[in-house]
């Protein structure tokens, strides 16, 4: 659990430096347009580029360290590629059978779906194009493929596991975006939102 802390220690520190960027961006695009919106609506696209910003953050931004006094910028220690689907599965099942290790569970089991039901409950909510599944899954899809692809060049891992597991917590995302009410999902829409 401690490492899970951690993870989302790191990524609201680079969302709340992003706040003011997606803030003033939203104020400009909302006067230049001349939209109507709503309140939960803007709430919504700022939680949504935070998130993201925080997601880019521990996926393939390089990690600040302090040395010394000086800041540096590094990619990681070992590059992994995995090109075996399902791997996961088996890796976590022997970790917590003969190891008793239930990290590589909550860490690259859930936290790969987990992190990504944003996406597919927050997309088709705030932006009516994505009300249909299967935009949101490729749109989630494409984000994970995006991410793994900036990892090769990196000394990161990149594993075709994650390409599923963060499809289905895209899928996890839109199923629960269903199950809101209509009057919920119309607060965050506006006949003029873009």
């Amino acid at each position: 659990m401690d490492s899970i802390l951690l993870y989302l220690q790191d990524m609201s520190f680079y969302m709340v430096i992003i706040l003011p960027v997606i803030i003033v961006v939203r104020v400009v695009q909302i006067i230049k347009a001349k939209k109507k919106t709503t309140v939960p609506r803007e709430l919504g696209i700022i939680v949504f580029f935070m998130f993201l910003t925080g997601l880019l953050s521990q996926t393939i931004l390089p990690e600040l360290s302090v040395r010394e006094g000086a800041i540096e910028l590094t990619n990681g220690d070992h590059q992994a590629i995995n090109v075996e689907p399902f791997r996961v599965l088996t890796e976590t099942y022997n970790a917590i059978r003969y190891l008793d290790l239930w990290q590589p569970f909550f860490i690259n089991f859930v936290g790969n779906i987990v992190m990504f039901i944003p996406i597919g409950f927050l997309l088709p909510l705030l932006w009516k194009k994505f009300n249909r599944a299967w935009r949101t899954i490729g749109i989630g899809f494409l984000i994970s493929f995006f991410i793994e692809l900036l990892q090769l060049p990196q000394m990161r891992s990149s594993d075709v596991d994650d390409l599923w597991l963060n499809t289905l917590g895209t899928c996890i995302g839109y199923v629960l975006y269903k199950k809101i009410p209509n009057n919920f999902k119309e607060s965050f829409n506006c006949k003029q939102s873009g």
